[in-house]
């Protein structure tokens, strides 16, 4: 097929193109950037230059290609209002071509609010962080949408070894001899890692329902204090983890900061079934030591 990504050079949108490049498909990426064109470009990868806050001026590259995979964000406090344009003018589009067009959307474990013991999957309900409320009101309009084969994928949070969600347990570890996690170590995170999420969009590309939508998660729940302690180890660190109060968190960073908080527990096991999605990685505490 011939994708357009709407995020191919961020943290989870580079693992998806080289998956998608490594299995034969074509890629045409959107960058805003000098930057961000000269990655792609050093991959053979066609590029669109355009604004996520501009999509009219170049969102006709959309009549030329079998299907959309949106992993991006303006990560402002308007990224909901963007979203919301974005893909209104998407839609408006889309109406005029000869053909629908799949579209993958990319939601997240955190729109599912703290599960706590519960486990949760495609049935459960939204319970999201008023920061993100917009995701579930946007993949409404792209749902609806007739133009569109839509699905959407919820990602645990997406690691390696080097970075993805343990970027601050890395980075603090090297700066400030200590590990620094939000609120508690007694939190579990649903986690799956970039190689095993980049296959998962793959396979719901290739093989995806429309209308369904598929959490991504190789493990259900894994302790924040056990993944803290592996890092810890890794470093050589002789001191305890800097917990911080969640309160202070948002206050230096924003409202988004509650969802690394949130103790939450979610199964892949759908889209295992459905789509054969076989996780390489799934013990994360040995592939981060």
């Amino acid at each position: 097929m011939r994708v357009f990504i709407l995020g191919a050079t961020g943290a989870i949108g580079q693992s998806i193109t080289l998956e998608l490049i490594a299995h034969g498909h074509e890629i045409v990426a959107l960058a805003r950037s000098d930057t961000s064109e000269a990655k792609l470009v050093a991959k053979n990868i066609s590029v669109i230059r355009g604004d996520l806050r501009a999509p009219v001026e170049w969102c006709k590259i959309i009549h030329d290609v079998d299907a959309i995979i949106h992993v991006a964000g303006t990560f402002s406090d308007d990224e909901g209002d963007v979203d919301h344009h974005l893909v209104s003018v998407l839609i408006a589009e889309a109406k005029r071509a000869e053909q629908k067009i799949r579209f993958i959307y990319t939601g997240g474990c955190w729109l599912f609010g703290e599960t706590g013991d519960e486990i949760a999957d495609e049935t459960s309900e939204f319970d999201p962080l008023s920061a993100f409320y917009w995701v579930v009101e946007n993949s409404r309009l792209v749902f609806e949408a007739p133009c569109f084969e839509t699905m959407m994928i919820h990602p645990a949070m997406v690691y390696d070894r080097d970075g993805g969600t343990m970027s601050r347990f890395l980075s603090s570890a090297r700066q400030a001899g200590r590990v620094e996690v939000w609120g508690s170590l007694k939190t579990r995170w649903p986690v799956v890692h970039s190689e095993d999420n980049a296959q998962a969009y793959r396979l719901v590309l290739e093989h995806g329902q429309a209308g369904q939508s598929y959490c991504v998660a190789a493990e259900t729940g894994v302790w924040v204090g056990d993944m803290a302690a592996v890092i810890g180890q890794r470093f050589g660190l002789t001191t305890t983890p800097w917990v911080r109060d969640v309160f202070d968190v948002v206050r230096e960073h924003g409202e988004w900061a509650f969802g690394p908080t949130l103790d939450q527990q979610i199964r892949g096991e759908k889209i295992m079934r459905t789509l054969g999605w076989p996780p390489k990685f799934t013990n994360i505490l040995t592939e981060i030591g």
